[in-house]
């Protein structure tokens, strides 16, 4: 599947997802109040998907942002403005920088656990997170060869993607938001680089974890 016949897909995938009624625990989503459900996007240079890069779930929509979403009901515009916010942040300039370190350049699918923003205060229950896999994510990655590496960012996420899609290969990430630096630690290290770089090269199943954790015992092994 070509580029543009992917997007396609997901296009197909994204315009449901808009409405998307489970009202599942823990998140929640509303065109008409400006709140919607986020997309899956194509994002970087060639017709290559070269990874996918899952995370938890959407930040929160900006007050600002409120408004003009709640008058844009079309797919297309929504898409374009989940592409502009994912392309513009922070977060995501620090996990594409990590995904070219290890080689992985050309296209990336961006996509999330659970597709509705969290609601404040409130805890994400797996339940939740389950259902959205069964639903929307598992669908898109049936669209995308499953040679192709999945960068999971932080441990909730690693172990949802390894457990439900055993027969891909999953590299868990610290997420860049975290509080404690973890992820930079992980872009200063080269042996930590190589070893992931070697692994997603390799183009079989399994998983590799580069939790705080399981780093150490990376960095400690011969």
């Amino acid at each position: 599947m070509n580029r543009i016949e992917l997007e396609s897909a997901l296009g197909e995938a994204g315009k449901e997802l808009m409405h998307c009624k489970r009202g599942c625990e823990g998140v929640w989503s509303s065109v008409e109040d400006g709140v919607p459900s986020r997309h899956t996007i194509v994002s970087g240079l060639g017709d290559k998907v070269s990874c996918v890069i899952v995370s938890l779930a959407p930040p929160r929509t900006a007050t600002r942002d409120q408004k003009l979403l709640a008058a844009t009901r079309g797919y297309r515009e929504l898409l374009e403005h989940c592409r502009s916010k994912v392309e513009s942040s922070a977060f995501y300039s620090k996990l594409d920088a990590f995904r070219k370190n290890l080689g992985l350049k050309g296209a990336a699918v961006w996509t999330t656990l659970c597709k509705c923003e969290r609601i404040k205060g409130q805890g994400l229950p797996s339940e939740t997170m389950q259902a959205c896999v069964g639903s929307h994510l598992a669908r898109e990655l049936e669209l995308v060869d499953k040679s192709v590496p999945i960068i999971a960012v932080g441990n909730r996420v690693f172990n949802t993607v390894r457990h439900n899609f055993p027969d891909r290969f999953v590299l868990n990430v610290p997420s860049p938001d975290g509080s404690r630096g973890d992820f930079q630690k992980t872009m200063n290290n080269e042996k930590l680089l190589d070893l992931a770089k070697t692994h997603t090269a390799a183009n079989k199943r399994g998983a590799l974890c580069l939790c705080p954790s399981c780093a150490r015992k990376h960095l400690a092994g011969p």
